[in-house]
């Protein structure tokens, strides 16, 4: 089954009750991408949890990266910095 959005004049996509598990007023989902497909996941207690933690950890990393580069003239680039820590850099 497939289900055709438009999006709205501010770029927005509203998805109609139907597609969503268990919609209901305050239910929080989780959009992302995966495989060039946008999946939207009902977010638990657990998982709401556990993407702070990995939000505070990755901030952590980022912290710590740029104090290491904070003694260099030329300072590294904030791009090149979130790229090392998502791993896309060679």
């Amino acid at each position: 089954m497939s289900t055709i959005l438009e999006a709205d004049e501010t770029g927005a996509l509203r998805l109609p009750p139907s597609v969503l598990p268990h919609p209901a007023p305050r239910r929080r989902y989780r959009v992302a991408m995966a495989s060039g497909q946008v999946v939207v996941d009902e977010m638990t207690h657990e998982s709401a949890v556990a993407e702070v933690a990995d939000r505070g950890a990755w901030l952590e990393e980022l912290r710590l990266r740029r104090e290491r580069n904070a003694s260099q003239t030329a300072g590294t680039p904030l791009q090149d910095i979130l790229d090392d820590i998502r791993g896309e850099r060679a």
